[in-house]
């Protein structure tokens, strides 16, 4: 029997104007309780040279994805349902799983930018119970865009309580 991981994609706002350095993980209803086996994190480009990073809006809210300096300058805890701290500031950047390979190649006058996405494994957990809404992600310093309010985007892969194992498998059936 195969294992049935589900996604859940969350986000965190940061919301414009703040000088807040810590940002709770939001309580969703499907990550309560349930085991977690992957974590990855996103970053939007900076809008110079056309640069959009590897997700630029979240399909949540339709905010701006937080830029790549400021995904370098964070920092996520995890915290289990006894309260411990099991995850503790680890580097965001440990989770970015997806590269862009971006390129400019000059052409005469024109300058065309090339982008290479490369897929890295996502960073495995062992089915860990994490208290979401006790988590959070810690900043070196205020990140705030005054002008918008934008997102932390981070994909979790999880186990529901109830759908532990897949009721079908791929393996030829005679």
């Amino acid at each position: 029997m195969k294992r049935v991981i589900k996604h859940e994609l969350i986000e965190v706002i940061v919301p414009k104007g703040s000088s807040a350095t810590r940002f709770q993980l939001p309580d969703s209803q499907n990550l309560r309780n349930v085991q977690t086996w992957g974590v990855q994190a996103y970053y939007g480009g900076n809008g110079l040279n056309g640069n959009k990073g590897i997700i630029p809006k979240s399909i949540i809210s339709n905010l701006d994805v937080i830029t790549k300096t400021t995904f370098q300058l964070s920092f996520l805890t995890l915290q289990n349902y006894a309260g411990r701290e099991f995850n503790k500031q680890a580097p965001l950047a440990q989770y970015q799983t997806i590269e862009n390979n971006m390129v400019t190649i000059p052409i005469g006058e024109d300058v065309f930018t090339e982008s290479s996405m490369q897929e890295k494994d996502f960073k495995n957990f062992v089915g860990q119970k994490i208290n979401f809404p006790k988590s959070f992600i810690d900043t070196v310093g205020k990140i705030s865009d005054d002008a918008k309010d934008t997102v932390f985007l981070l994909s979790i892969y999880y186990t529901d309580r109830g759908e532990t194992f897949s009721q079908t498998s791929f393996e030829d059936k005679h």
